[in-house]
């Protein structure tokens, strides 16, 4: 029997999400006795100790089923952002609630709005819920062309996503940008922006959306402990929008979708606002080291908002990942992302392994 065809034509047409080979398994192949990292974009400091103390702590309870409605981190969260608690639905990352919404908003024949060259889980996850992807190009300056978004926005639009910073280019949009895509958005579209590295950002002008929603209450706004908080391996995400939208959003919910762990990571991940900044600040000066030293080898990097970069390098991305994995560093060659050969994404590691990862992109181009 061919079970192909048991399947929507959506789920044919996906490809599943591509990781990275392990770190072990890599050096194992190639016989390395050390790895750089640099392709997840992944907080390369660890967690907190305190935070590695309370998942410790709470591991002894593991024969239990954790809090099915998070009550503990959801009004932690709300007191952080000074919000309702009512306004926050948690996520096994934000991408699950970014499913979550598709799957409770979107019915066949309607239509998402994203970007091209963003996250790969917008084409992903809008391919297998009924084709509903309406992607819209990357516009220059490799920014999201709002305007050309707002354009695309139908009778049938039900949805639109925005990746602010974007991965995978660390390009943001500025609040007047932002503020004029909302005034043309009609409000019948739930506008979704993902704001995975907001807690990196310097950028002055960067919008504030959560004082956005009390004009715009079709706003949702994403955000992420994967990323600065160092929780990656653990998938809490979460989203902040109107209260009669995540009520309802809440019955798309898988039951225990974040498990005991990672609520008590959370909750000690938010005991601590000065660790954050510190770390913030380290991630600034190692990107701009970084930044300074791919442009010494006279490439040419995208200005970064976040705790990557964007290398552009045509025709050479599989050649130069290759050659980097031979020596060592593992980067992210772009093609999932729409760039085809002509990009690699470098993540910020601790100085010594971006020092390395310089070190290893000078012999390879000299």
């Amino acid at each position: 029997m061919d079970f192909r065809t048991l399947f929507r034509p959506g789920i044919l047409k996906t490809r599943p999400y591509q990781p990275g080979k392990p770190v072990s398994e890599v050096q194992r192949e190639l016989g390395l006795e050390s790895i750089v990292k640099l392709a997840s974009n992944e907080n390369p400091e660890g967690p907190l100790p305190a935070v590695v103390s309370a998942v410790v702590a709470a591991a002894s309870g593991m024969n239990r089923y954790p809090d099915g409605s998070a009550y503990a981190v959801v009004h932690a969260i709300a007191e952080h952002l000074d919000v309702a608690p009512e306004t926050i639905i948690l996520g096994n990352g934000s991408n699950e609630i970014v499913d979550m919404m598709i799957r409770a908003l979107v019915s066949p024949g309607e239509n998402v709005v994203f970007s091209e060259k963003s996250f790969v889980v917008y084409p992903l996850t809008t391919t297998i819920h009924f084709e509903c992807g309406k992607p819209v190009p990357l516009g220059a300056d490799y920014k999201y062309d709002l305007q050309a978004m707002a354009d695309a926005v139908d009778q049938r639009t039900k949805m639109m996503i925005v990746c602010n910073p974007n991965n995978p280019t660390g390009t943001y949009n500025t609040a007047a940008e932002f503020a004029a895509l909302l005034d043309r958005v009609p409000g019948n579209v739930i506008v979704v922006v993902d704001e995975a590295y907001y807690e990196y950002v310097v950028a002055d002008d960067y919008p504030q959306t959560l004082a956005m929603m009390a004009e715009h209450p079709n706003l949702v706004v994403l955000r992420t402990f994967s990323k600065i908080h160092s929780l990656a391996g653990l998938r809490v995400g979460y989203g902040i929008g109107h209260p009669e939208l995540i009520g309802e959003l809440h019955k798309t919910r898988e039951p225990f979708n974040v498990n005991s762990l990672a609520q008590a990571a959370v909750l000690a991940c938010l005991q601590d606002d000065g660790a954050v900044a510190e770390r913030a600040r380290n991630n600034r000066l190692w990107l701009e080291e970084l930044d300074a030293g791919l442009k010494e080898l006279g490439l040419d990097p995208v200005p970064s908002q976040t705790n990557f970069i964007l290398v552009p390098c045509p025709g050479r991305a599989g050649a130069l990942t290759q050659e980097l994995l031979q020596r060592g560093v593992i980067v992210r060659p772009m093609g999932g992302f729409g760039f085809g050969d002509d990009a690699i994404r470098i993540s910020v590691g601790l100085p010594e392994e971006n020092r390395r990862c310089l070190k290893a992109l000078k012999e390879i181009l000299e």
